[in-house]
């Protein structure tokens, strides 16, 4: 960008700042969801001289920031002197544009505004809702991921604004029909899917610091993250010798929709023997919960010596079958699925199609999936994606219990990955195509 303005005090130094925000989704208590919030905020772009004919001549690049209207202003000696604004537009680019059934795709979006109507847009897969596009922690850069279906040929995606997460159709005739709308055609080759059934990566999550009672006392556990039946190991030093200590593992049980409520609750699930030196060197398997953040609590009766922290990642138990006829029932199970109001939720795809969500608070963290079987033989695909619950009634944007799709750079709290499945429908039997129910 180029900036000039005339009539300034010969011989000053002008400060070109750009007019932002800061702020993002807001997490309160680790459990609950409050939307979004954003303060002003003010950077400086760089210095430049002013000459000697009161001229300002000012280069500089456009950061990579949320989408919208920047007041650009000049200051000097810290006094507004000039100012102006730039519309920062957003950007789309789909990566690769061919690949076989499963392969993941990648969108990339840059310039996505933190004001509500700018904020959000939707992936339609040939005119299926997939899940929705934000950025709103993220300074309006992400990256939306999905994988291709079926059948061989070419799919349209495209992508609408949707501010609450659905696709608004006649966007010629809404208040921002000036936002761009891409769209896009991925090819689908010849071949089978080259994964089967997996999980992107578990992020770490943010633990907190070990908390220690015993002066002189350590302890540690390793590691801090994973799945159910991880086998960690309790290690300290300082104890009192020969002492047995109860190990409790904190956790949350109830439900929010049955009116009963939740509560956290300790289980005892060891005995830890002190040796004579004070040390602790102590395996130890994590159980079957929810996922997310627990504590371990070390105590001698009801004093409490020493809590560290584990985070148990979502994983995947089984899909079965794998192959079948339509109309086959099929079962998806996985375990260490969360319990705040975002991550308590998975949503799931069926070929790019939305199906609808399981929740895993109510089943501590084990959740099974049930549904039938569709479509013509060969391989489809099921993506269980990350999504937000609930939140504030009130809040002008609510985005509830639908497919994320830049949940790994954007979702609210903990970053929890995406599940991925394959199911191949093979030919029905004639005895299968020709029965019926009475």
């Amino acid at each position: 960008m180029h900036a000039t303005a005339e009539g300034l005090p010969p011989g000053k130094t002008v400060d070109l700042t750009w007019g932002t925000v800061n702020g993002g989704w807001v997490i309160q208590d680790y459990y609950h969801f409050r939307g979004k919030k954003y303060t002003e905020a003010r950077t400086v772009l760089a210095k430049f001289p002013v000459d000697s004919n009161g001229h300002l001549n000012a280069d500089f690049t456009v950061p990579e920031d949320y989408g919208g209207v920047h007041e650009v202003l000049a200051l000097i000696d810290g006094k507004v002197v000039a100012q102006n604004g730039i519309n920062v537009t957003q950007t789309f680019d789909l990566s690769p544009t061919s690949g076989q059934i499963g392969t993941p795709i990648e969108l990339k979006v840059k310039g996505l505004g933190w004001r509500t109507m700018e904020s959000t847009w939707v992936v339609n897969w040939d005119n299926h809702a997939t899940g929705w596009v934000s950025a709103a922690s993220t300074r309006g850069s992400a990256v939306a991921r999905f994988r291709a279906s079926g059948p061989v040929g070419d799919h349209i995606v495209k992508l609408y604004t949707g501010w609450q997460g659905q696709s608004y159709l006649n966007y010629e005739q809404s208040p921002v029909a000036n936002l761009p709308r891409p769209q896009f055609i991925f090819h689908t080759t010849p071949g089978g899917a080259e994964r089967g059934d997996y999980g992107d990566r578990y992020q770490p999550q943010p633990v907190p610091e070990t908390k220690i009672q015993v002066a002189g006392a350590k302890l540690s556990l390793t590691p801090k993250q994973g799945a159910v039946g991880t086998r960690t190991l309790l290690r300290g030093g300082g104890f009192p010798p020969n002492a047995s200590l109860q190990l409790a593992w904190e956790t949350s049980v109830g439900s929010r929709v049955s009116g009963s409520g939740f509560v956290t609750q300790d289980n005892i699930i060891g005995e830890v023997k002190v040796k004579p030196d004070g040390s602790i060197d102590w395996p130890l398997t994590i159980p079957e919960d929810l996922g997310g953040l627990h504590s371990l609590a070390l105590r001698r009766g009801n004093e409490l010596l020493a809590r560290t922290f584990f985070v148990i990642e979502t994983s995947i138990v089984s899909i079965a079958p794998l192959t079948a006829p339509t109309g086959t029932p099929v079962t998806i199970h996985v375990q260490g699925v969360g319990w705040t109001e975002y991550d308590n939720i998975y949503v799931a795809t069926y070929d790019n199609a939305y199906m609808g969500y399981a929740c895993g608070f109510n089943s501590q963290g084990d959740v099974v999936i049930n549904f039938t079987a569709t479509g013509e033989p060969g391989e489809h695909i099921i993506d269980l994606y990350p999504g937000i619950y609930q939140g504030p009634p009130d809040e002008l944007q609510q985005l509830y219990r639908l497919p994320q799709l830049t949940y790994a750079d954007d979702h609210p709290g903990n970053k929890i990955p995406a599940l991925h499945f394959t199911f191949k429908i093979t030919p029905s039997s004639p005895a299968h195509a020709s029965s019926t129910v009475e």
